[in-house]
């Protein structure tokens, strides 16, 4: 492939999630930053098939009125792909997150001992450590204090970050999941990189309904994605969360935690934690030691 698609949108930082599901649907991919103390944030999707603009333009129109916020600019350019990140190397310095360092492919110095050391290179997937809901959610692994006897899942797995965190810091089975199957690629190609393929491995899932999940159980579940799918699957994650374990969720803004927190709390589901990071919240959640065993449909 020596092309690629790219639908840029501008639009509020507080509805991005909501543009950014919309628009989720009408590519192949999906992606959103925005910077500190900029009102706009930018929605990106990414596909390899010519886009269909009109059905773009109405989704983002019908998206908006919903919002109550103007209908966003939007661009679409076809971009020749390159490996972006080998091009900008400076660009990603390692990054220190509690016990984890994070470096890329680019970096030659020395590793500190003390650190747990991930080799995650800026590319195709999201997470490189940089973003405050990576960060974030990186530190909240690193806060965990209670054993965490049994596996460990990372829904919407981007890069595999967290999923790496997790093994390299408990050794224990980890299973990382994302619908977007060029994201599961990078994920594997992670995990192998830092000598973590005996375990964890990636899957291509629409969220928790697949047959590798099953009624399967997790100590910790990870879910670095968007507000409000976070939200639609909050039944699904708490019954796949273990009695006495953690939750980390992030992909949301500060503003949106309570909403995401109340869909949670509907399930079971405790606060235990709060990190904010640049606008982005992580939250931090547990499930009691005495719950119920969970009804699976």
């Amino acid at each position: 492939m020596d092309h690629i698609y790219r639908i840029a949108l501008a639009v509020p930082e507080a509805a991005v999630d909501i543009f950014a599901e919309a628009l989720e649907p009408l590519v192949a991919s999906v992606a959103w930053r925005a910077q500190e103390g900029k009102i706009k944030a930018e929605v990106l999707g990414f596909t390899a098939a010519p886009p269909d603009a009109v059905a773009i333009r109405a989704a983002m129109r019908r998206c908006a009125a919903a919002a109550g916020t103007a209908e966003p600019d939007m661009s679409i350019t076809m971009e020749a792909v390159r490996d972006w990140a080998a091009d900008n190397p400076n660009q990603f310095p390692p990054i220190t997150a509690g016990r984890f360092f994070v470096y890329g492919s680019e970096y030659s110095g020395p590793l500190p001992a003390a650190k747990i050391a991930l080799r995650i290179p800026a590319g195709a997937a999201f997470g490189s450590g940089d973003h405050g809901t990576t960060k974030g959610c990186l530190l909240a692994l690193d806060q965990i204090r209670r054993p965490v006897p049994g596996p460990v899942l990372d829904m919407g797995c981007g890069s595999g970050i967290l999923a790496c965190a997790a093994a390299r810091r408990w050794r224990r089975p980890v299973l990382a999941v994302d619908i977007d199957p060029v994201a599961v690629m990078v994920a594997q190609e992670n995990i192998e990189a830092n000598r973590l393929g005996h375990l964890a491995r990636g899957i291509c899932a629409p969220g928790y309904r697949h047959r590798n999940i099953g009624r399967a159980q997790y100590s910790v579940i990870t879910a670095n994605i968007l507000a409000r799918p976070l939200a639609r699957m909050a039944g699904d994650l708490a019954r796949h969360l273990a009695p006495g374990g953690t939750a980390i969720l992030s992909g949301l803004l500060v503003q949106d935690a309570s909403w995401v927190l109340g869909a949670h709390r509907r399930f079971g589901l405790i606060k235990a934690g709060q990190i904010a990071i640049n606008g982005w919240a992580t939250l931090v959640l547990r499930k009691k030691a005495d719950a119920k065993p969970e009804k699976f449909p």
